[in-house]
C-alpha cells in the first residue's frame, strides 16, 4: 500500500489533500436555540478552481460564542470526520454540534479560527414552555446551497463511509504480462451517529480497506490474468490537522497501523500468502499547498507462518519507504523501496504522474502514469524472480 500523490497517500490520508483555494464558510440554523440545548451547524467546503481536492476536517473544533457583554468558549463535536472529497467547483460539508451556554441569551456570534475563519449568527431564546422536549436547531442547508442532481438528495445506506485508500489505476507496457491495473478504497467502521463513537472518539479513525492489483497477460492467446493480489486489511488512522496556507517546515502527518491479508486466491504449487502487521508514520517537508517532500516509511512483521512462500521475507524484508516529491496540482514522482533481508534482494518502484485535463469537450480530469518497476516481487505468483519493465496509462487516484 502506498501514499498519495502515488498512492491515496493516506494523506488523502492526509494532508496532500489541503487545498489553497478552498473556501470555508459556517452556515448556521434559521430556528432560534434554546439555553442549554443543543445546535448544528454546517462546515461548508467550498472549491471554485477546476480540478478536485481533499480537505480533512478533524472530530472537534474550538470557537467563541459572543454576545455584546460576554463570550463563552465551545466545543463543537464532528457528526463525520475525515477527508472531504470536494469535486471541481463543488462542495462538500461537515456537520458538527455543540451545546449553548445556559445563561446565552439573545442575538450571538460564533466564531471559529480553524480551519479557516468563519463566522455565524445563532438566535439563542428562552423556551416558551419548559417542559418541552429539547431539540437540536440544525442549519438549513439544502436551502441555502446550490442545487444538486435528484440522486444525490438519496439517502444510500453507508455510502458516505467510502473514500480512496491506495492510487486506482491501468497501466500497460511491452513485456509480458503486458497490463497491470489497481483498484482500491476504505470503509470507516463506525457511523456518524454511533454512541461508542462519541464516548471514544479515537474509534472513530478505524477502517477496514480492501485493495486488488492484478497483473494480465493482455496480449497473450484468451488473455488471460497472470496474478492477482488481493488485500483486505483492518487499520487505524490518526491524523494531523493542518492549516491551508501553513508555513511549512518538517512535521509528522499521523500515522496509520494495522492488520493485512495478501493472497493470490490460486491453489496448489502456485498458491502464495501472508499475513503482516504494520505501523506507517507519515512526516513532510515543505508547504502542504505547494511544493512538498513526503517520506512514508512502513514497518511491519509476519505474524503467521508463510507456509505457501516461506522465503518471502529474504525478498520483502521487513521495511518499506515511499519518498514523494511533487504538488498537489503538478506532477509528483514518487520511489517506493523494499530492500529485502541481508539488502541483496528487494524492489525500486518509480512513478511519475501528471495531471491533464481535456476542458473543451470533455471537461476530463485525470493523472498521466508512467511506472518503473525492477526488483524482486512484482506479483506473488513470482515474488522470487527479478523482472525489469515500464509501463504507462492513466491513474485515477495517485
Amino acid at each position: 500500500m502506498k501514499f498519495c500523490p502515488i498512492a491515496c497517500l493516506w494523506l488523502i490520508l492526509t494532508a496532500t489533500g489541503v487545498a489553497q483555494n478552498v473556501v470555508v464558510n459556517l452556515l448556521a440554523p434559521v430556528e432560534a436555540a434554546t439555553p442549554g440545548g443543543e445546535v448544528r451547524v454546517d462546515l461548508v467546503i467550498l472549491n471554485p478552481t477546476p480540478t478536485e481536492v481533499i480537505f480533512e476536517t478533524p472530530m472537534t473544533l474550538s470557537g467563541t460564542l459572543s454576545s455584546e457583554r460576554r463570550s463563552w468558549p465551545v466545543q463543537l463535536r464532528g457528526q463525520a470526520g475525515g477527508g472531504a472529497l470536494v469535486e471541481a467547483r463543488g462542495f462538500s460539508y461537515r456537520s458538527f454540534i455543540f451545546t449553548v451556554p445556559a445563561e446565552a441569551r439573545g442575538r450571538l456570534v460564533l466564531d471559529l479560527e480553524q480551519p479557516q475563519p468563519a463566522r455565524a449568527l445563532i438566535e439563542v431564546k428562552a423556551a416558551a414552555d419548559p417542559g418541552r422536549e429539547r431539540h437540536i436547531a440544525s442549519a438549513p442547508l439544502s436551502s441555502s446551497l446550490p442545487g444538486q442532481p435528484a440522486e444525490a438528495a438519496i439517502q444510500r445506506s453507508f455510502a458516505g463511509r467510502f473514500s480512496p485508500h491506495e492510487p486506482v489505476y491501468f497501466i500497460y507496457g511491452p513485456d509480458a504480462p503486458g497490463a497491470k491495473f489497481q483498484f482500491s478504497f476504505k470503509y470507516r467502521v463506525l457511523g456518524q451517529k454511533a454512541r461508542l463513537g462519541d464516548e471514544l472518539p479515537a474509534l472513530r479513525g478505524l477502517y477496514a480497506g480492501f485493495t486488488q492489483r492484478s497483473l494480465w497477460d493482455i496480449d497473450a492467446d484468451s488473455s488471460p490474468f497472470y496474478d492477482s493480489s488481493y488485500m483486505p486489511e483492518l487499520m487505524y488512522e490518526s491524523q494531523s490537522f493542518v492549516s491551508p496556507g501553513d508555513g511549512g517546515g518538517f512535521r509528522l502527518l499521523g500515522y496509520q497501523a494495522g492488520v493485512r491479508h495478501e493472497s493470490n486466491g490460486q491453489q496448489g504449487p502456485e498458491s502464495r500468502s501472508l499475513n503482516i502487521a504494520y505501523i506507517r508514520p507519515a512526516f513532510s517537508f515543505g508547504r502542504l499547498d505547494g511544493w512538498n517532500l513526503l517520506l512514508l516509511p512502513r514497518i511491519f512483521d509476519y505474524i503467521t507462518d508463510l507456509e505457501d512462500n516461506p522465503d518471502i521475507k529474504n525478498y520483502r524484508g521487513n521495511v518499506e519507504l515511499a519518498v514523494v516529491i511533487g504538488r498537489n496540482d503538478r506532477g509528483a514522482l514518487a520511489l517506493t523501496g523494499r530492500a529485502g533481508r541481508g539488502f541483496h534482494k528487494g524492489s525500486l518502484q518509480a512513478d511519475l504522474t501528471i495531471p491533464v485535463k481535456f476542458d473543451l469537450m470533455f471537461d476530463f480530469a485525470t493523472y498521466l502514469l508512467i511506472q518503473y518497476w525492477n526488483g524482486y516481487g512484482e506479483s506473488l505468483r513470482s515474488y522470487n524472480q527479478r523482472t525489469e519493465t515500464v509501463r504507462a496509462g492513466f491513474s485515477l487516484v495517485r
